[in-house]
């Protein structure tokens, strides 16, 4: 099945499915199809539904039709995505992200782990019981292509599909493991992206001749950013953390048990320092404490030779990570009276909110959630933590709040896997074990 496994994920990860890349919406189809012809190959009811966005992948395995006669068992509902963040081997990739490679001890490629070489394990193994006779549930999988825009049209789709999606729970592995420990996610935080655009002119203008003495909005923007954050690398934003609940003793003692590997952190990426927080671990600070993060800046000319012009605007991409009891109006709210009260008169600004996403709390006392801790304790022999996620999945609550169902949460990726980023991987050791893992919790 493991070289199977390869030969299918070099395929699935040649399709360039860039969500937020409009120009990409053929190779999404590809990919659509692709799935749909993988299902269908090996018996399974498998359509393509347009209407909602980028096509969603629905597959059904109805055990009276495979012959296996089982009809009364509990109905598993299957998660995943195959849409893609852009890359370019431009980026100081290895090799083309479009296509896997492999060291002997990583894969790697776009999406080899976020979520293309995670779900592609559930799927072989799945279709793998089927032919053995030896599935223990009734299988919906349902793989969608915008999650990487955070799935704007999905609540429409849920509510006209709910029926054909009524299942007993829902298992998605689209995260990354801490160390070499298994986990069970128990919450994501709030997302939300945010353009600001600074504006101080009305044009370009030479830098010989206005050098010195107008605005330059680069060095606007980054006085600005300069003063989001302090000493401690926290945010300066008035009343930021004024919502953060209080974290429970128990849940810092457990996140303190989850031993977090700085130095091959810094090696693996090159960091020559982690920022440490003095009241809380790392596992406290990226899953239970708010963050906002500079992901971009454009401005000026960066082409192969210089303009030496002073440019007229700037625009910042940023990211807001916050934690249950905040609320992104208010923060946006108290974010934007900062910049204004920051930015010298002479700067206009725009602040444009594009998206985002609520927090997710999972209730974690189902006996499908002992049944994938018992397992994973007894096939890793090591403690299995429930792990507070740094990420975000809209895709948690539309489960809970419109099909009324459980929702576990397995992450599969190594913890260096490094999604959305310059060579992402996935361990291949760990890819064996998690065959294994799928391979017991779903069978009979």
């Amino acid at each position: 099945m493991i070289k199977k496994y390869y030969e299918l994920l070099s395929e699935f990860i040649a399709f360039k499915s860039i969500s937020p890349d409009k120009h990409f919406s053929e190779e999404l189809k590809k990919s659509a199809d692709w799935l749909a012809n993988l299902f269908q190959d090996h018996w399974l009811d498998a359509q393509i539904i347009h209407g909602f966005g980028n096509p969603i992948v629905l597959a059904k395995h109805d055990p009276d039709v495979s012959g296996q006669g089982w009809s009364g068992l509990p109905t598993c509902l299957i998660y995943g995505h195959y849409d893609v963040q852009t890359a370019d081997i431009s980026e100081w990739w290895k090799h083309d992200p479009f296509e896997m490679a492999s060291d002997k001890k990583k894969i790697y490629g776009r999406w080899v782990a976020d979520d293309k070489g995670q779900i592609l394990i559930y799927i072989l193994t799945v279709l793998s019981l089927i032919k053995k006779k030896q599935l223990w549930y009734n299988v919906i999988f349902m793989l969608e292509w915008d999650e990487e825009i955070w799935s704007p049209w999905l609540e429409k789709f849920l509510q006209g599909y709910k029926d054909m999606l009524k299942s007993d729970f829902a298992l998605i592995s689209d995260s990354d493991i801490v160390g070499d420990s298994p986990c069970i996610d128990a919450w994501y935080r709030w997302a939300c992206n945010v353009k600001l655009k600074l504006k101080t002119a009305n044009t370009d203008v030479h830098s010989w001749a206005y050098g010195g003495v107008v605005p330059n909005a680069i060095h606007e923007a980054n006085k600005l950013l300069s003063k989001l954050f302090d000493l401690n690398n926290r945010v300066t934003v008035p009343y930021f953390y004024y919502n953060v609940e209080d974290i429970q003793t128990d849940v810092l003692v457990k996140n303190r048990r989850m031993k977090v590997d700085t130095e091959k952190m810094m090696l693996d990426f090159g960091f020559k320092t982690i920022f440490k927080d003095k009241e809380y671990d790392h596992r406290t600070q990226i899953g239970l404490m708010p963050t906002i993060q500079v992901t971009g800046i454009h401005s000026g000319h960066v082409g192969e030779w210089f303009k030496n012009a002073i440019p007229a605007t700037a625009m910042i991409h940023l990211n807001f990570r916050l934690v249950k009891n905040q609320h992104i109006d208010d923060v946006m709210k108290a974010f934007d009276q900062r910049v204004k009260a920051t930015l010298p008169e002479y700067v206009d600004y725009e602040l444009i909110v594009c998206d985002k996403a609520a927090p997710s709390k999972v209730v974690l006392t189902s006996k499908y959630h002992k049944k994938a801790e018992t397992i994973l304790k007894a096939l890793r022999e090591k403690e299995v933590f429930y792990k507070y996620s740094w990420g975000t999945l809209p895709i948690v609550n539309l489960f809970t709040d419109i099909l009324w169902t459980e929702v576990v949460l397995i992450p599969l990726a190594n913890e260096n896997c490094n999604p959305h980023g310059v060579d992402e991987n996935f361990d291949i050791d760990l890819i064996e074990k998690w065959f294994d893992f799928a391979h017991e919790f779903l069978k009979k």
